[in-house]
């Protein structure tokens, strides 16, 4: 992990920055109204709009949880919280259908914030592809 004075916890994992853990601690509580709100906040924003990190980084964790709850991922190195979360999420294909408008918005260098900061790193934009990957698998069976 990365750590910065300003910038908190900053890595490529899906849960290992500041606006994953801040939508992780939202999403306690109200699991499945909670990813929606941070799905739909990439998905309902125009197509010229300028996704903030915060957002993004957000909706990569709601991705994430989407196909955990599925049981597509890793959820042996998963935290605790995550485990617990996607376990109670289970498989809801309105929300992974939604995660499936989201990644290609979040992959967008023009218009995500977080994809124009990871720009230099690649494996951001294959970490997106793989997660993209297991939310299409999802969907067959």
């Amino acid at each position: 992990m990365r750590y910065g004075l300003a910038m908190g916890t900053w890595d490529t994992g899906p849960f290992d920055n500041d606006g994953a853990a801040d939508f992780l601690d939202d999403a306690a509580a109200m699991p499945a109204p909670s990813i929606a709100e941070a799905l739909l906040a990439v998905a309902d924003a125009g197509p010229a709009a300028y996704l903030d990190v915060d957002v993004g980084q957000g909706a990569i964790a709601a991705c994430e949880l989407v196909a955990l709850g599925f049981g597509y991922g890793n959820l042996h190195e998963a935290s605790d919280a995550v485990r617990d979360l996607a376990r109670t999420l289970g498989p809801n294909e309105d929300l992974r259908v939604l995660a499936l408008r989201v990644i290609p918005r979040l992959r967008d260098r023009e218009h995500s914030e977080i994809a124009e900061l990871w720009e230099a790193d690649p494996s951001f934009d294959a970490f997106l592809g793989e997660l993209l990957e297991r939310l299409t698998e999802a969907g067959l069976d």
